[in-house]
């Protein structure tokens, strides 16, 4: 694997850059993270990867991450030596799709291959049914590494990057016969909690405990932090209280609060099932930054012990980011390993699998995976 770095973040110089990784003679398949900041529409792009004559898969994010350093505007291509299988999947928000049956008529029958790379419009509504869905088909004999495209604006649009342009509210799929070790680690820490959620619409959390989900989170928050929602902008507080939900012998999966919808639900990045408990979480910078420091270590335990790593992959919430400020460069630092070349993308959520653990849609956590080389 050859990495390509554009720092234009103009169609043109992502032509350039697209152009150079497939003149290596290498490119069996192409894996892109450009960044949202290239202001990159249909219109614009998809003349230039209606043409690629490999497999293109990948999306848009809010920050890149290459070699220790974050991108705001340009991308990121990899020229991969395996041929990817690439498949959309469209209708993320759609209320009728049936997503097991879906994929089982497109991808159920194949199984010649051992990775699989997610990338979903993390802005869809319908993110965990879709994941548990391919769960279902696909089990854990095979890893998985994404996660979620979009825009900090918190507005959907398109930005997954496939072989007929430039999607919006789908996923993709890039079925790969290559080994990988994959690891997943938050640091996130209980404050309060559990809670009940006695009502919800997939992303949207109306009750906690038969009482409104906002007065209960900011009763918490308000009295942990000091700091008052009426002062402040909500995700100025918010994103350093996701919430944790509960799940039988693993870590708690981070959900993460974005926005309120109307006076008193809490809207997140990921569906928060009705029913399930759910925990209100804070974290400590240094925490948070042991934390990828054990997804690495997880992910050099699960690689088999005859593959080399060739590349490694970093996909980290952008919310956990933005909470660790000027600290998330010891976070890039504590995912580094000499001699290898790291790529990565902060995300609008995170696809993966824990060893042979669930396969979750995750939110303020980090992923680390290291795939094959030659």
């Amino acid at each position: 694997m050859k990495v390509f770095i554009d720092k234009g973040g103009t169609p043109s110089t992502l032509r350039e850059t697209l152009d150079a990784a497939l003149e290596t003679g290498q490119a069996r398949s192409l894996l892109v993270l450009s960044c949202d900041g290239n202001d990159f529409t249909p219109e614009r792009l998809d003349p230039i990867l209606k043409e690629v004559p490999v497999p293109i898969f990948g999306g848009t994010f809010p920050v890149v991450l290459s070699g220790g350093r974050q991108m705001s505007r340009g991308s990121v291509v990899v020229a991969m030596n395996h041929e990817a299988e690439v498949h959309y999947i469209p209708g993320m928000s759609d209320l009728e799709a049936d997503y097991e049956a879906i994929l089982d008529e497109k991808v159920g029958g194949d199984d010649e291959f051992k990775t699989v790379m997610v990338f979903v419009d993390g802005f869809s509504q319908r993110i965990a049914a879709f994941i548990d869905a391919l769960y279902a088909i696909f089990g854990l004999e095979v890893n998985y590494v994404g996660g979620g495209a979009g825009s900090l604006s918190l507005k959907q649009k398109p930005c997954l990057i496939t072989n007929d342009g430039l999607m919006q509210d789908g996923a993709i799929l890039a079925a790969l016969d290559m080994e990988s070790g994959v690891g997943v680690s938050h640091g996130w820490a209980t404050v309060s909690g559990p809670y009940k959620v006695t009502e919800s619409e997939r992303n949207v959390i109306k009750s906690l405990d038969w009482r409104p989900a906002f007065d209960v989170y900011r009763s918490v928050v308000e009295a942990h932090s000091g700091t008052h929602f009426v002062s402040r902008p909500f995700f100025d507080i918010a994103k350093a209280y996701p919430f944790g939900i509960a799940k039988m012998g693993s870590e708690l999966v981070v959900r993460d609060p974005v926005a309120i919808d109307g006076d008193q639900n809490l809207v997140c990045v990921g569906e928060v099932p009705e029913g399930a408990f759910v925990d209100i979480l804070h974290g400590k910078p240094d925490d948070l930054i042991r934390a990828a420091g054990r997804a690495l270590e997880r992910a050099k335990t699960n690689l088999s012990s005859h593959a080399e790593p060739g590349l490694g992959l970093f996909v980290d919430c952008v919310s956990r980011a933005l909470f660790l400020g000027d600290e998330f460069f010891a976070e890039l630092d504590a995912v580094s390993l000499p001699g290898l070349e790291f790529v990565g993308a902060c995300t609008i959520g995170e696809i993966a699998n824990s060893g042979k653990d669930y396969l979750e849609f995750y939110n303020k956590t980090s992923v680390v995976a290291f795939l094959e080389g030659e």
